[in-house]
C-alpha cells in the first residue's frame, strides 16, 4: 500500500483522481453541487455587469450628463451587487455542504474498507499510520474540497465572463493586458507538482509521527524504566524536523505562485495604462471604455491570484486522494466465495484436516499438516511451547486466517464456503489482551450483543441481561462499587480497570453473545493466582454447553479439559487427558514438571473450580 508517485504526474492524473472521487463519493451530494454551479454563474455574471456599467457611468453620466443613464447605472450597480451577494451565499453554502458530505462519505467508506481487511494488513501497517490516513489525509481533502469547491468554479467563471467583457469593450487592449498570463501557466503548474510531491512526503511523515506518538504513550512505562526518554525525544525531534521541512516547502510553493501572479498582474496593469492612455489621448477610444476596462482588469486580478494559489491546494488534495485510493484499492487477502452460504450450525463440531499454514516471514510452517477434532460441547485445550501454532489454530477457526492447504470445518462445512458474518455470529472470543472500547461498562458488555441493540441506550431487558452476565462472570460486585456503576466510563482501552476486571468484562461480553462456539486464547495468563481462580471459575460457567477450544500456557488451568492436544513446531505431538499425558512422560509431562506440577501449587486453580 503505497501512494502513487507525485513526481512527473500529469494533469490528466489529477483530473482522473478527482473525477473518480466525485463519481464514487458523490451520491446524494450531486444536487447540491449543481446548485452551487448555477450560483457560480450568477456571481460571474454580476461581476462582469459591474465592470460593464463603468463605461456608461463615465461616458454617459459624467461626460454627457444623461439623466436616464444616471438611473440605469445608479440602480444597476446595487442590483448587480445584490445578485452577486445572494449568488455567492448560495454557492458557498451548497458547495460547503456538498464538500463536507463528500468527505464524510469518504471517511465512512475508508473505515469500512479498513475493518474488512485481513489481519496481515494491520500487521504490516502501524495503527498510527492508518489513523493518519483517516484523520490527517481526509482533513487535507476536506480543506481542498471546501476551498476549491467554493472558489474554483466561481473564480474560473468570473474570469471567463470578465475576459469576454474585456474582449467586447476593446479586443486590442485585452490582448495587451492578458498577453503575459499564458507565460505563467508552466511555472505555476510546476510549483503545483512540487507542492504535491512535498504534500505526499508531509502526509507520510505525519503517519510516522502519529505512529511514534502512539507507541511512546502506550509504552511510557517501558520508556521510563529503561531510561530512554532522551532517545525517544531525539527520535521524535527528527520526525518533527522532517515535518517542519515538508510543511515549509509546501507553503513556499504557494508563496512563489502568488509572487509570480503579483508580478504578472503589475506588468499587465502597467501595459494597459500606457497603451490604453495613449489610445484615449489619440481619440481612438473613450475615457469610459478605458475606465471600464481597468475596472474589469482589476476585478480579474483577484480570481487570477486565487486560481494560481488553488493549484497548489488542489495538488495537496490529489496527494491525499492518491493515498486514499491506495487503501481502497487494497484487496483483502481473505475473500468470500461468490456462492458462500450462511453457516448452518447444528452441533458445533470443529475439525481441521491436514492443515498447513506458512507465514512469509517465518522459515518453518506455523502449522504442518495438522488434523484435529473438537467434539460438539467438549472442551479441548491446546498447549505447548511458544510458536507451536496454538493461536494459529484459533485464527483458522475464527477465519481470521485461511489455510494454505487443507480444510477447516464446522459441522462438516468448509469455512471457506460460508459467509464470514454467519460464522462470526456463532463464535465468542476471550483473549489475554482484552480489548475494551471508549464508553461505559454497560456498553462494553453489550458490545457483542446479538440483534439490533444500541449499547448506549439499551432496553431494560438488555440491561438486566448484561447484569446477569456480569454476575456469572464474577464482575457484578466490582462494577457496583464503581462511581457510576454500570454507567461508569472505562477509559481509553479500559485502562481505568485492573487486568482482572477487564478480563471479567470480556467474559461477560461473551456470555451476553451466547455463541455456541467459544475460543479462549491465554485468557488467564497475565493474572495473579486469586484473580486467575475467579476468572477461571467464570470461564467454566461460560463454556458449559459450548464447544470450547482453549489455548493455555498454565497447564493447571486446563487440567480438567475433556482432551488436551500438545503442539510443537506446528504439529500435534501428543493427545489425551491430563493423567494420561503425565503418565506418558513426553513433552506434556516435561512442561508440567517444569511448571512445578501440584507441588508448586499450580494445581490449586484446577481444584478450586
Amino acid at each position: 500500500m503505497t501512494a502513487a508517485p507525485a513526481a512527473g504526474v500529469t494533469p490528466g492524473h489529477a483530473g482522473r483522481q478527482i473525477w473518480r472521487f466525485l463519481r464514487e463519493m458523490g451520491g446524494r451530494w450531486w444536487p447540491f453541487m449543481v446548485v452551487g454551479g448555477v450560483a457560480m454563474l450568477g456571481v460571474a455574471g454580476a461581476t462582469a455587469l459591474t465592470a460593464w456599467l463603468m463605461k456608461p457611468a463615465v461616458d454617459d453620466v459624467l461626460a454627457a450628463h444623461d439623466p436616464t443613464m444616471m438611473w440605469v447605472v445608479g440602480l444597476g450597480l446595487p442590483a448587480a451587487f445584490a445578485v452577486k451577494g445572494i449568488a455567492n451565499y448560495a454557492q458557498r453554502a451548497s458547495m460547503l455542504f456538498a464538500g463536507l458530505g463528500l468527505v464524510a462519505t469518504a471517511r465512512g467508506r475508508l473505515f469500512g474498507h479498513l475493518v474488512g481487511l485481513d489481519l496481515a494488513f494491520f500487521q504490516r501497517h502501524p495503527v498510527g499510520e492508518l489513523t493518519s490516513r483517516l484523520i490527517n489525509d481526509l482533513d487535507t481533502l476536506k480543506t481542498t474540497i471546501t476551498s476549491t469547491g467554493i472558489a474554483l468554479g466561481r473564480d474560473a467563471a468570473t474570469l471567463v465572463s470578465l475576459f469576454a467583457t474585456l474582449m467586447l469593450m476593446d479586443w486590442e487592449l485585452t490582448l495587451v493586458g492578458t498577453l503575459i498570463f499564458p507565460a505563467l501557466v508552466l511555472p505555476v503548474l510546476a510549483l503545483g507538482r512540487r507542492a504535491r510531491r512535498r504534500t505526499t512526503e508531509l502526509q507520510e511523515t505525519l503517519g510516522q509521527y502519529d505512529a511514534m506518538l502512539s507507541q511512546a504513550f502506550e509504552g511510557v512505562r517501558v520508556v521510563k524504566v529503561f531510561g530512554t526518554p532522551a532517545r525517544e525525544r531525539a527520535r521524535v525531534h527528527g520526525v518533527v524536523m522532517r515535518l517542519f521541512e515538508a510543511m515549509f516547502q509546501v507553503e513556499r510553493s504557494k508563496i512563489l505562485s502568488t509572487l509570480l501572479i503579483e508580478g504578472a498582474a503589475g506588468l499587465a496593469v502597467a501595459a494597459v495604462v500606457v497603451y490604453g492612455g495613449h489610445r484615449v489621448i489619440a481619440g481612438d477610444t473613450t475615457a469610459g471604455t478605458f475606465f471600464a476596462f481597468v475596472t474589469a482588469l482589476i476585478l480579474a486580478y483577484r480570481p487570477i491570484k486565487k486560481l494560481g494559489h488553488l493549484n497548489a491546494v488542489i495538488q495537496e488534495g490529489v496527494a491525499a486522494l492518491d493515498r486514499l485510493f491506495a487503501i481502497l484499492d487494497t484487496r483483502p487477502g481473505l475473500t468470500e466465495a461468490s456462492d458462500a452460504r450462511p453457516l448452518a450450525l447444528t452441533a458445533g463440531t470443529i475439525r481441521l484436516e491436514a492443515v498447513r499454514v506458512s507465514h512469509a516471514t517465518a522459515a518453518v510452517p506455523a502449522l504442518d499438516g495438522v488434523t484435529l477434532d473438537v467434539p460438539a460441547g467438549a472442551t479441548v485445550a491446546l498447549v505447548g511451547p511458544s510458536g507451536a501454532g496454538k493461536s494459529t489454530v484459533l485464527a483458522l477457526v475464527a477465519r481470521l486466517l485461511d489455510p494454505g492447504t487443507g480444510r477447516v470445518l464446522i459441522d462438516g462445512q468448509d469455512l471457506c464456503g460460508v459467509t464470514r458474518e454467519s460464522l462470526w455470529r456463532q463464535i465468542a472470543l476471550v483473549t489475554q489482551d482484552v480489548t475494551l472500547f471508549e464508553g461505559s461498562v454497560l456498553e462494553n458488555i453489550l458490545f457483542g450483543a446479538p440483534g439490533a441493540v444500541d449499547p448506549r441506550d439499551p432496553s431494560p431487558a438488555w440491561r438486566a441481561r448484561a447484569e446477569a452476565a456480569a454476575r456469572d462472570a464474577d464482575a457484578h460486585d466490582f462494577i457496583a462499587a464503581l462511581p457510576e456503576g454500570y454507567d461508569t466510563p472505562v477509559g481509553e482501552r479500559g485502562l481505568r480497570l485492573s487486568g482482572g476486571q477487564r478480563q471479567r468484562l470480556a467474559i461477560a461480553r461473551a456470555m451476553v453473545k451466547a455463541a455456541p462456539i467459544l475460543l479462549l486464547d491465554e485468557a488467564t495468563a497475565a493474572l495473579d493466582r486469586e484473580t486467575e481462580r475467579r476468572v477461571q471459575a467464570a470461564l467454566d460457567r461460560l463454556r458449559r454447553g459450548r464447544t470450547t477450544l482453549v489455548v493455555a500456557h498454565r497447564l493447571a488451568t486446563v487440567r480438567h479439559a475433556d482432551r488436551i492436544l500438545v503442539m510443537d513446531r506446528g504439529q500435534v505431538v501428543e493427545s489425551g487427558d491430563h493423567a494420561a499425558l503425565v503418565a506418558q512422560g513426553g513433552l506434556y509431562a516435561r512442561l508440567w514438571s517444569r511448571q512445578g506440577g501440584d507441588a508448586a501449587g499450580l494445581g490449586e486453580v484446577a481444584r478450586a473450580v
